[in-house]
Parts: C-alpha cells; sequence; structure tokens
C-alpha cells in the first residue's frame, strides 16, 4: 500500500476527495497531508441539497492526530459554491466540523481522554493550549445538548452548590441516576424554571417526585410549574429533617449545660457529641453515660428521645401508618414547653406533606449530595475556572451522560 492510498484510509476520504500529497517537514516535526477533489466535481448546497456550481476555493488546515512522533496537519482546498436560493457558501469537508479547525477524529480523541487525565497532562500529550482543549470540550457539550436524547424523569433531585470565592451559586437538576439534567445560575425560583425548561415537557409529565431541600424558593418554582401536583411531587430530604433536629437538640444542650455550675459543666461537656450521634450505633457504656445525665439535662433528654423516635418513624414505615406516627410525635412535641423543639414540630407539620411523599417512594437528596461532591473534587483536580460559563460546561461534560462525539 502506498502513502496515498495509505491516508485515504486512516482519514476515511470518500469520492470526490483523495489524498494528493504527504509532505515530511522534519525541521518542524511535521507530516502535511494534502487533500483534494476530483476536478469537475459540482457539489451539493450545504442549506437545500441542490447541485450548485463551485465559485472559489479556500484554503484551510485541520490538526490530526500524530504520525509517530510528528505532529499531522491535513491541508486542502475547500470550495466555496454559488446557489441560486442562498448565494455563496463554503462546502462542509466530511473530516472536520464547520468552522473546526481540527479533524473529528482528533476531537474525539481529545474528548476521551479529558475524561481520563487532567487538563495540563492532556496540554503536554496533545500540545494544545488549554484555551484549544477547553473549545473542543465546549463544542463537544453543544453537541450533546443539541442532540435528542431520552430524559429519565420519575424521581428528580434538585441542589445548589458555591462555585467561587465569591458565593456564587448554580442550581443542579439530576435525576435517580447521578445524571445531571440541566445547570443553571443562581439558587432562586427563576433557576429551577430554567431548568424545568430545559427538559421536554412529555418527560416532565412523567415526574413523580422532585426531592430538594427545605428551600422556599425551590418550592415555589416547582407549584409553578406544576400547579395542582406540585404537593404530590415535592419530596423533602430525610438528612436535612435530621439535622435541623439534630441542631435543635444542640442548641437546647448548650442552653442546658450553661445553667449548670461550672465544676459541673466541666463533666457534662465531654459527653456532648455522644447525644448528637445516632443512639442506634451509640456502645451500651456510652448510653450509660447518657442516662446518667438525663436527671441533670431533663430538656436535653427529652429533646434526644424526640429526635429519636423521628428516626424510628422514618426508618420503620414507608406509607401505611406514618401519617398517625408523625401526627402523634408533633402533638406530643408540642405539649413540651422547649421552644426549639415546638418549633421544629411546627416546621415538621408544615412540611409533613413532602415528608410523607419522601418515605412513600423512598427517595432523598443523596445522590444530588454526591454530585456536589464530585463537582467539588472536579474543581479542585482543575485548580478552579476561569469562569461561569466553563464550569457549567465541565459539570455537563463529566456528570451529563452526553453523546458528544464529532
Amino acid at each position: 500500500m502506498d502513502q496515498l492510498t495509505l491516508y485515504n484510509q486512516i482519514l476515511q476520504l470518500s469520492p470526490p476527495w483523495f489524498t494528493t500529497k504527504v509532505d515530511l517537514i522534519a525541521d518542524q516535526e511535521l507530516v502535511l497531508v494534502t487533500v483534494s477533489y476530483s476536478e469537475g466535481t459540482r457539489f451539493l448546497c450545504p442549506k437545500c441539497s441542490e447541485v450548485c456550481d463551485q465559485y472559489d476555493t479556500r484554503k484551510r488546515r485541520w490538526r490530526h492526530l500524530d504520525t509517530c512522533q510528528y505532529k499531522t496537519f491535513i491541508e486542502a482546498e475547500v470550495p466555496r459554491v454559488i446557489c441560486p436560493n442562498h448565494g455563496c457558501l463554503t462546502l462542509q469537508v466530511p473530516w472536520a466540523l464547520e468552522q473546526a479547525r481540527y479533524t473529528k477524529v482528533f476531537e474525539n480523541t481529545v474528548l476521551k481522554w479529558i475524561q481520563e487525565a487532567s487538563i495540563l497532562a492532556l496540554s503536554r500529550r496533545f500540545r494544545l493550549s488549554w484555551t484549544a482543549i477547553n473549545g473542543i470540550l465546549k463544542r463537544g457539550v453543544q453537541r450533546g445538548l443539541e442532540r435528542p436524547r431520552r430524559y429519565k424523569c420519575a424521581h428528580l433531585s434538585v441542589d445548589e452548590t458555591c462555585i467561587g470565592a465569591n458565593r456564587d451559586f448554580i442550581t443542579i437538576l439530576s435525576n435517580h441516576e447521578g445524571q445531571v439534567l440541566a445547570v443553571e445560575d443562581g439558587r432562586s425560583s427563576e433557576s429551577l424554571l430554567r431548568c424545568f425548561k430545559r427538559i421536554p415537557i412529555h418527560f416532565l409529565n412523567k415526574v413523580k417526585t422532585i426531592s430538594m431541600d427545605m428551600s422556599p424558593a425551590y418550592q415555589k418554582a416547582v407549584r409553578i410549574r406544576f400547579k395542582r401536583r406540585a404537593d404530590k411531587l415535592i419530596a423533602f430530604d430525610h438528612f436535612h429533617v435530621t439535622k435541623k433536629l439534630t441542631e435543635t437538640l444542640h442548641q437546647v444542650r448548650k442552653a442546658e449545660v450553661r445553667s449548670m455550675p461550672n465544676i459541673d459543666q466541666l463533666y457534662l461537656h465531654k459527653t456532648r457529641y455522644h447525644w448528637l450521634r445516632n443512639g442506634q450505633k451509640l456502645t451500651l457504656k456510652k448510653l450509660e453515660q447518657l442516662e446518667s445525665q438525663k436527671t441533670y439535662l431533663h430538656d436535653t433528654a427529652t429533646t434526644w428521645f424526640f429526635k429519636e423516635k423521628a428516626r424510628e418513624i422514618w426508618q420503620g414505615h414507608r406509607q401505611l401508618g406514618a401519617r398517625k406516627a408523625w401526627k402523634q410525635w408533633i402533638s406530643l412535641a408540642g405539649d413540651t414547653d422547649i421552644v426549639p423543639l415546638i418549633a421544629v414540630a411546627s416546621m415538621i407539620e408544615e412540611k409533613l406533606k413532602g415528608i410523607l411523599t419522601a418515605m412513600k417512594y423512598g427517595v432523598s437528596n443523596a445522590r444530588a449530595e454526591a454530585i456536589n461532591n464530585k463537582i467539588k473534587a472536579m474543581a479542585r483536580r482543575a485548580y478552579g475556572f476561569r469562569n461561569r460559563e466553563r464550569y457549567k460546561a465541565a459539570i455537563m461534560f463529566y456528570l451529563g451522560r452526553l453523546a458528544m462525539d464529532a
């Protein structure tokens, strides 16, 4: 096989395109492959596909994968055609995308390696600038977003993440499989509504739950978008309910310990973390220590009891009996004279429908929080991003599961 036929096969050229020359420029460590087309060929208009006459040509060059240790470039005189309907237009060559400076094979290879290596390592390996690599990534993400795709929307999660030292936030909408479906600026109701607009309506109609924290903004967005269905869809994450109960217990314990004599405070302070942990995971010795302190820390012990009962309700029920158990919990907590606990009981009563929805379907924001951790790790690995748009593009590239091949 001669070198021209070899490069015809490598570049997957088909008539009327063919390789006419291969030059080795040793001092520049460069291989230049010249591609041409059959003389007298008439081309189709890129817009209407009508057969048109050639108007003129423009010389262009594209970077291809290296030939051994040498950089390889494809060079060709790209024809422009004159169309009676659309005027003078440049043809699309088969080995590269419109306006791209790299071949399709080169861009696809870079996209695969971005998943495996850092930008710095990729820059050294392919001898590209960071800006060039970012351009390839951005075009890949854009192609993936423009292509039709199926959205699995039965159980959605929404969460916000901070993307910089200036406390800028973005809203991330993901599904139960950990796939990011949309990313928008801010953490307002408008941010989530813009996320919903990126998903075709026939997929949104299949939504069963939307898991979130206690954010009023996100609740408002769901009610605006889904109207009457909203109350059946909103599911409040178990973690945030437990967190609120734990914070309340910590607040009550601190206030009660401070009312004790100084010598007793030192002893009581040693067990502060025992109260905050999951009671089911405490050793017998730690449980005995808490039991011995209940006489002195009455309000703390009462709040701890309600915290543990709330955990038992969440773990022991799914649908049947859950509402009754929560109603009883709320009633008993409201009868205490512990103001922070009464406030939490009121909050749970207000959010009870969303809590019951989360229990019914067994959903939470765990995957959304895992996505947040992956985003933070991605940012640390990249040593930050120049701007918000690059940050969002990187999130969709790594976590959007897009079809980005050129």
